[in-house]
């Protein structure tokens, strides 16, 4: 099966971009697809679904990171104006479990009103983002202008149907009823292939928005949706109270000694700017302290005091 499916056209897929739109709406499919239950088979995604996991995508860089998007580029700017009565905690930390499920139920709650939903639908999959994704599938489309009588945008939509059966392209779309009929052929090929796909997308997007965030360190970390089970501190936890059981241990920031019930393990450089959990910049501090410490880049002068820390938990 694999070798009948169009592998130089997906390579292709992100080609030609002006903004982060296919980008999230390739994610957002694969991520759907993946989760489907088997045997999948002629399944349908509206619109609707692909826009509410087009802005959980979008949510950690948009706020979390606040990371720069091409000034064409809305998504960031529809997050702000749409989720602004939500919670401020939800938009800061580090996300959890308990977190992401909260920003999923904001969303949801932000999508029931029906003029927000239509506005999104229009500027974020609209026909000319749904139609340019997969146009490197169909071989009439090469040579074809943009606009004019005889350009693509008004001709797409002809030759996406007609061509459908003979280029065999990621989907099928039905810009009436702003659904997307995913291609039985590649059904299969996303699910076992996910993770690469995945790996795709985000490489691809990485390369994008290096342009608007040359100075932004652990660029490609903060694009990638987290995996929360594999993001558990509990192993670092577990480590640092076998040390502090054996040892004294002070908190860097307050000097309090630690014990095995009074502290969290917390990032040095916080999160939000570096986007990872590297073992590197893992530490123990009071609980009061990681209440209190914020989202702030640690003082200078604390960078030796950490280092000389760092070199005796290893010891």
């Amino acid at each position: 099966m694999q070798q009948d499916l169009n592998i130089k056209a997906l390579k292709n897929l992100f080609s030609s971009r002006n903004t982060t739109y296919k980008f999230l709406l390739f994610y957002s499919l694969i991520k759907i697809i993946k989760e489907l239950e088997d045997p999948v088979k002629n399944i349908e995604i509206f619109y609707n679904q692909i826009i509410k996991e087009i802005l959980l995508i979008a949510w950690l860089p948009s706020f979390q990171f606040n990371l720069n998007f091409n000034e064409q580029d809305k998504i960031k700017d529809y997050l702000i104006e749409y989720m602004k009565n939500s919670p401020e905690i939800i938009k800061n930390n580090k996300p959890t479990n308990k977190i992401i499920n909260k920003i999923s139920s904001e969303i949801d709650l932000v999508l029931k009103d029906k003029e927000i939903l239509e506005k999104l639908e229009n500027n974020l999959i609209n026909k000319d983002v749904v139609t340019r994704l997969i146009r490197p599938f169909y071989k009439r489309a090469k040579g074809i202008p943009e606009a004019g009588q005889n350009g693509w945008y008004q001709n797409c939509e002809k030759i996406l149907i007609k061509d459908y059966q003979i280029e065999q392209p990621l989907y099928l779309i039905n810009l009436k009823n702003k659904k997307i009929i995913p291609n039985n052929r590649w059904i299969k090929y996303i699910k076992e292939n996910y993770f690469l796909l995945e790996l795709f997308v985000l490489d691809e997007w990485y390369k994008y928005m290096q342009t608007y965030n040359i100075n932004s360190p652990s660029l490609y970390e903060k694009l990638k949706l987290p995996n929360l089970k594999r993001n558990s501190l509990d192993k670092e936890r577990k480590l640092w109270i076998e040390i502090i059981k054996k040892n004294t241990v002070n908190c860097i920031f307050s000097g309090e000694k630690l014990t095995e019930k009074n502290f969290d393990i917390d990032h040095f450089i916080c999160w939000n700017f570096l986007g990872h959990d590297q073992e590197w910049n893992l530490i123990p501090v009071t609980s009061k302290i990681n209440r209190s410490k914020n989202n702030k880049v640690p003082k200078i002068d604390l960078i030796e005091t950490f280092v000389d820390f760092k070199i005796k938990s290893f010891e």
